[in-house]
């Protein structure tokens, strides 16, 4: 269990809950990928496909992936991750292919732990996770090398090594849904355990005291080096596959059940399952020591269960094909599509988006687009609001003044923020936990014309704060705005500035000169 698992304890899930209440992982818009399917792979298919042949943490962040740097758990409440623990490292098999190395080091001894604190020495970790909470029905799969002990230092700790599924979490509570391939090479978390042992889960919620939220079985062996996993998800059922072998196998109430993102990590765990444990998370030595795993690639293919023994083979058509890396997964079933929702779309103060099949309000995201929820745009009054394709309204709108809403959670790159649940009109995310330096970036926003534009933002701040708006990573300052005390971190407000823009297609950023404000949208103008 991952980013939040039972094996935490509620100390190291109270811990991130404390950063304003702020849920802790995102969703932003993708790359753009052409793609060509290799021979014998139908076009229809909707896959994720990475073979992380990257040189550095932008190429990865440029193609759909979150590499995290907030503290907090899993593991110790202070424990810290950080982007330099990701490494991109040349196959000595094959120079023409990479891996992506996670990485993880600590000095601290577990007699210097306290409330699930560090009193002294450091721990730094690994994560790297989707920006897109749309993954579940399918097939999950990943090629990865794992490490029986440290590649420096003494041996001993409870590390965890992982592929895993994830939703935004919400504590004892639905919606929720975790999948887990979670490896321990030292064991951990279970009376007795000293061997090696992989955890195969899934969580309905995070409440380990209650059987029936959950199904986990340890396979006891160790597993250095290279394998292939792989999970099989359909409607109320899993299964688990290693190497094409049949692992284990969850049906009924704990299968998941909502959306996640696809994530990996290394961590240091510091919990057990019962007083019994006799080996207990960190080693009672203060001498540094780090581990590292291995990820040649990622596969996950849409709604049908590919053998396992077959994705390897899929994996090398697309190589084959010169393939890299394709995301084209809709965020809506393909069972679940609506021929009136498809008749239909949202004019949102004179930009048109598609109406969401997969939920009624709020913002989402499908066909690698924002859409709208019906009930949501349904709020807006005539001539905006819902409209039929192709209608007088429909077309009136798309020659109107040019107007685009752009969701804050919906950047392409971003440094220091973070993602929760609003409580604003149209519901959906928001970005929070800004500090002063963070910034976000919004590749390639269109301005048909040149001339002066109206950009509005939907802000809030308990004291008051001020943002700033740029082109092309700050080469153009548009200038600062002041926000206003909100009196919460959910009161919100719309505060707005002129600015004056050339016509083409640019990155706008926005950057934060104070902190202590939350961001839930911006909309441009022209006028």
């Amino acid at each position: 269990m991952n980013d939040f698992p039972i094996t935490h304890g509620l100390s190291a899930i109270r811990s991130l809950l404390l950063k304003k209440w702020h849920c802790c992982a995102g969703a932003a818009s993708l790359l753009a990928v052409t793609f060509f399917a290799p021979q014998g792979m139908a076009q229809t298919q909707q896959i994720l496909f990475d073979d992380f042949n990257y040189s550095n943490n932008t190429q990865l962040s440029n193609n759909g992936w979150r590499v995290r740097t907030w503290a907090g758990g899993p593991g110790l409440a202070n424990g810290s991750w950080s982007a330099n623990n990701i490494s991109f490292v040349t196959d000595p098999a094959l120079p023409s292919n990479k891996f992506m190395r996670l990485k993880a080091g600590t000095n601290i001894n577990g007699n210097n732990i306290a409330n699930n604190n560090s009193t002294t020495g450091s721990v730094s970790q690994a994560e790297v996770a989707r920006v897109e909470q749309i993954y579940k029905n399918g097939t999950w799969a990943a090629r990865m090398y794992f490490n029986d002990a440290p590649s420096t230092g003494p041996d001993g700790d409870t590390v965890i090594q992982t592929f895993f599924g994830l939703t935004d979490y919400i504590e004892g509570a639905e919606p929720y849904s975790e999948i887990d391939f979670e490896y321990l090479p030292n064991g951990g978390w279970w009376t007795g355990s000293a061997t090696p042992s992989m955890w195969s889960g899934t969580y309905r919620i995070v409440d380990w005291s209650d059987e029936s939220n959950h199904g986990v079985t340890r396979t006891q062996g160790s597993l250095q080096g290279w394998h292939t996993l792989v999970m099989q998800v359909t409607d109320g059922h899993i299964a688990f596959y290693i190497d094409g072998a049949y692992q284990t196998s969850f049906s009924g109430a704990v299968a998941p059940d909502y959306p996640m993102y696809l994530m990996f990590q290394l961590w240091f765990s510091n919990d057990c399952f019962d007083a019994a444990c006799n080996t207990r998370g960190y080693l009672k030595n203060s001498n540094y020591r780090e581990y590292y795993e291995d990820v040649d690639w990622v596969y996950f293919e849409k709604d049908n269960l590919v053998p396992p023994s077959e994705v390897p083979q899929k994996v090398a058509s697309l190589r084959a094909s010169g393939i890299n890396y394709v995301q084209n997964i809709n965020n809506n079933s393909s069972s679940s599509s609506s021929s009136s929702a498809a008749a239909q779309q949202c004019n949102w103060w004179g930009t048109l988006y598609a109406i969401c099949t997969h939920i009624n309000s709020g913002w989402g995201w499908q066909n690698n687009a924002d859409c709208v929820g019906i009930q949501t745009c349904a709020t807006l009054s005539p001539p905006y609001g819902v409209v039929t394709a192709g209608s007088s309204s429909s077309a009136a709108s798309s020659s109107a003044a040019f107007s685009r809403l752009i969701q804050a959670e919906a950047y392409t790159a971003m440094s220091g923020v973070q993602l929760d649940i609003t409580t604003d009109t149209g519901g959906g995310q928001y970005v929070g936990w800004i500090e002063t330096g963070d910034w976000m970036s919004y590749a390639n926003i269109n301005f048909p014309s040149s001339g002066t534009y109206k950009v509005e933002y939907r802000v809030a701040s308990p004291s008051g704060a001020s943002l700033s708006l740029d082109l092309n990573a700050g080469v153009t300052q548009l200038g600062q705005v002041a926000i206003p005390a909100t009196g919460g971190w959910q009161n919100w407000t719309t505060v707005s500035h002129t600015v004056s823009i050339t016509a083409g297609t640019h990155s706008l950023g926005i950057y934060a000169p104070a902190s202590g404000w939350n961001i839930n949208w911006l909309r441009i103008t022209k006028l």
